[in-house]
């Protein structure tokens, strides 16, 4: 027989809890009081100031937590609460069985099979983590029994992975990476698709290629098909044997490379111009338009017809001074009225610009010495209302040398 110390069946040793003590010190008036570990009614003392209190008279202690004092205790007391465990035989060999702290039952024995199995004590709690047989540590769990089983770990399957059945509406939320898949059917993307090394690409929609688009030779049914708008601003490398043609729509890219002999709707000697209907040649690369042509192209650009025209500016000068603005007209009109001198802003050598000056009143109209008439002799303009003079010049030179016009005049019209 073990050595019970003196005690006759169960002694205090046996149990890991005899006696729950807890003391209270309250800072001002206070009357129910929190036993922190619980107590069984009936097994509970109080001890106000060193003094025991009757239950059921000077205290009350009926729900397992919470003591009541019948008369209040104050800042300076002492309350003292002892509780007694009490020991229930029918419960002495059953263990109670949680799960991630949840109780769901009390069984009598724990057989843990598989390998892997850990144990840890917390407090008067052992913790068992279990993996090996049981799962990806432990997490496998049924997820439908029509479905199988989900886990919130990582699988990692050696040989081939086979699905026998039918699945439908499986979704990937991270990577998914492998060295290679096939599929036997049709293949949806969402978001983008990057990819290298495609033999056949078949979209309704827009393909961008990052860094040029290679279309190999070899064969005639090599074919760059394209039915709406393609912008190619990189490079494009196609093969000899491969043809690019738009079937609807245009095809723009920011150069063409070849000598464009297979370029249809073109003469054969390149872009040919002509003057008034008479051509000047072919195998034209680039045509000049000079300051003053305005170019309108007729058509889907078959036709561009050149025709020169005169833009005219006018002014109504304010005071002494009135600057004309050759970058802008070739024609202008200036109403006078009292002095002023007719001086100019701009210009390109070479350009001929006429001047028509209108007296509104009194006038008396000069010029800068930019001006150069013949045998330095400038003319005197009419100063009577109404009086219409004419200046034509051809800019000579501008900058920083100094600006020459090359001037003549006409006055008094009537």
């Amino acid at each position: 027989m073990a050595d019970r110390n003196g005690y006759i069946g169960r002694a205090p040793g046996d149990s890991s809890v005899v006696v729950a003590r807890q003391v209270f010190s309250p800072a001002g008036v206070q009357t129910n009081f929190t036993f922190a570990s619980g107590y069984t009614v009936g097994y509970l003392d109080a001890y106000l100031n060193g003094v025991r209190l009757i239950e059921g008279q000077d205290y009350s202690a009926t729900d397992t937590s919470t003591v009541g004092l019948t008369s209040f205790a104050q800042n300076g007391d002492v309350l003292e609460l002892v509780a007694y465990k009490a020991f229930n035989i029918s419960n002495a060999g059953r263990i109670g069985i949680q799960s991630s702290g949840v109780t769901i039952g009390n069984v009598d024995t724990l057989n843990f099979i598989g390998l892997g199995n850990t144990f840890s004590l917390s407090g008067t709690t052992i913790d068992v983590s279990i993996s090996g047989s049981a799962g990806a540590a432990g997490t496998w769990s049924n997820y439908d029994s029509n479905t199988g089983v989900t886990t919130t770990k990582k699988v990692r399957i050696s040989n081939d992975l086979e699905v026998t059945g039918v699945a439908t509406a499986n979704t990937f939320s991270g990577n998914i990476i492998g060295v290679a898949a096939t599929f036997s059917g049709n293949v949806s993307i969402a978001g983008t698709l990057t990819y290298e090394d495609v033999t056949n690409v078949d979209s309704v929609g827009l393909i961008t290629a990052r860094s040029g688009l290679i279309v190999s030779a070899g064969s005639t049914t090599n074919t760059l098909s394209v039915t709406g708008v393609s912008t190619l601003s990189g490079d494009t490398f196609v093969g000899a044997a491969v043809s690019i043609y738009a079937s609807s729509g245009i095809v723009s890219a920011t150069a063409f490379y070849g000598d464009g002999a297979n370029l249809t709707g073109l003469p054969a000697g390149g872009v040919e111009v002509q003057s008034a209907g008479s051509p000047l040649g072919a195998g034209i690369t680039i045509i000049n338009f000079q300051s003053g042509a305005t170019v309108t192209a007729s058509g889907a650009g078959s036709t561009i017809t050149i025709s020169a025209g005169i833009q005219t500016a006018a002014y109504n000068p304010s005071g002494i001074t009135t600057t004309l603005l050759l970058s802008s007209a070739q024609d202008h009109k200036v109403t006078a009225t009292g002095i002023t001198t007719i001086t100019v802003s701009g210009g390109t050598e070479g350009d001929s610009h006429t001047v028509r000056v209108i007296n509104s009143g009194i006038a008396t109209v000069g010029f800068s010495t930019y001006f150069l008439f013949p045998s330095g002799s400038t003319p005197t303009l009419p100063t009577a209302d109404g009086a219409i003079s004419l200046i034509s010049f051809t800019v000579n030179r501008v900058g920083a040398g100094g600006t020459q016009l090359l001037a003549g005049a006409s006055v008094n019209f009537s």
